[in-house]
């Protein structure tokens, strides 16, 4: 391949010829990458790309002394598959509660019993995140790194 590639790979960000793009941030940085022939083009992480953009005029200014940044993790963090799996979890709960709640005299405390109980079931597609995400949340997406830190944490260390 002799063309310029262009992709938002967590896995080429770290290649030593990747250059994330962050312009205007780092737009000397991408005209002398280019101008030296590099043709390897990485998106950063979204979370990281809009919080350093939206910071930006307060580095120049040098009104920023420290940032701790914390990432809510997504379904889409840990790929396609798991994306499929959770909308396959939100048919699954629909399934299963829409005759509750296309009766207006149905409480709600019935409604999420049976929703409950729906998640908790032996059929619930678990099989990529390993448990339910549909109505509920799980602390860790994607991979285990084996350093306390999940590989969707890690793309916006």
């Amino acid at each position: 391949w002799q063309g310029h590639w262009i992709d938002a790979a967590s896995s080429l960000r770290m290649e030593k010829d990747a250059v994330i793009i962050l312009d205007p941030l780092n737009h000397d940085l991408i005209q002398k990458a280019y101008k030296n022939g590099n043709k390897n083009w990485i998106g950063g992480n979204c979370t990281v790309s809009l919080m350093l953009l939206a910071l930006d005029g307060l580095f120049k200014k040098d009104l920023v002394e420290w940032v701790s940044s914390m990432t809510y993790q997504a379904a889409s963090g840990a790929g396609a598959q798991n994306m499929r799996e959770l909308i396959s979890q939100m048919g699954v709960v629909y399934k299963y509660a829409k005759e509750l709640i296309d009766d207006p005299k149905t409480s709600i405390l019935d409604i999420d019993r049976n929703v409950s109980s729906t998640i908790n079931s032996q059929g619930f597609p678990v099989e990529n995140f390993g448990v339910p995400l549909a109505g509920s949340l799980i602390p860790w997406i994607d991979k285990d790194l084996n350093n306390g830190q999940s590989k969707e944490e890690w793309k916006g260390s």
